[in-house]
């Protein structure tokens, strides 16, 4: 299923991992022809800080691009659940502070529960991210029936990039059955992106901790995004440890998704 990008929301509060995520967000609209929307939250009553608008008036006059500014008050993760809703966000990018902690915008697990409750993907972006050129695109596979979901957002995002794809089988078992399944499911993944002119790499990893070792291939192929699949490759329905280890230590954002996702669920059938 061929499928694009609308509409981009940002949580933004100013703190640096939060200005890296809306400098993304503005790459990816202009890439992917999307409209920008960058939401602060606040406590009830609360103004909106002036160099927040400041912030995103200045990036918008520079970059040429339209970002819609959005106020709200309650709580963090319940307004931008409804945001979602309501304006149709196909994506959503947030700022994360690592294993240390988030940043003040998202307070306790502010972050981890939009991330969980989204029906859309969520872009973590720390604030030791580099900003570069997306050349090369990190897809773990495992032996979920649902890994595969994620393979047309990486094709999107490859094509609108000009980036490569490396396509990572991995997993902790190392028995026959599940190396033959899972090589399968990475053929299958290879020949979908080469039917759409995207370049590939493949490896395969058996008898390893998956979390280790996809930060450690990340590094070895210099990739500058990695997607995931929230549910199905952690060890709990809800944010799993497997996720939040991915997510407070890979050092280029990482995208998640959940296999409830309308836009791929019962989709992928290659």
């Amino acid at each position: 299923m061929e499928f694009s990008l609308k509409n981009i929301l940002v949580g933004f509060d100013y703190s640096l991992s939060a200005q890296i995520a809306l400098k993304k967000g503005v790459e990816m609209a202009q890439k992917l022809n999307a409209q920008l929307h960058a939401a602060y939250i606040g406590t009830q009553n609360e103004s909106v800080p002036d160099e927040i608008v400041k912030h995103i008036e200045e990036l918008s006059k520079s970059s040429g691009l339209k970002i819609e500014f959005i106020q709200r008050h309650g709580k963090v993760y319940k307004e931008i659940s409804v945001l979602e809703s309501e304006i149709g966000a196909d994506l959503i990018i947030v700022g994360t502070h690592g294993s240390e902690g988030w940043q003040p915008f998202w307070i306790g697990s502010n972050a981890f529960r939009i991330v969980s409750a989204s029906n859309c993907p969520v872009i973590s972006i720390q604030e030791t991210t580099k900003d570069g050129p997306l050349q090369d695109i990190l897809l773990p596979i495992d032996d979920s029936p649902t890994t595969r979901q994620k393979v047309p957002y990486a094709a999107m995002l490859a094509k609108a990039y000009g980036a490569k794809v490396h396509v990572y089988c991995v997993s902790k078992g190392k028995g026959p059955i599940l190396k033959n399944r899972l090589k399968k499911y990475g053929k299958q993944t290879i020949d979908y992106l080469a039917e759409r002119g995207i370049h590939t790499s493949f490896k395969a990893e058996f008898g390893v901790k998956p979390p280790e070792a996809i930060l450690k291939y990340r590094k070895e192929i210099r990739a500058g995004l990695v997607i995931m699949m929230t549910d199905t490759e952690s060890i709990s329905m809800v944010m799993g440890s497997y996720a939040q280890e991915i997510i407070n230590n890979c050092q280029v954002p990482v995208m998640s998704i959940h296999s409830r996702d309308l836009a791929i669920s019962g989709n992928v059938s290659y």
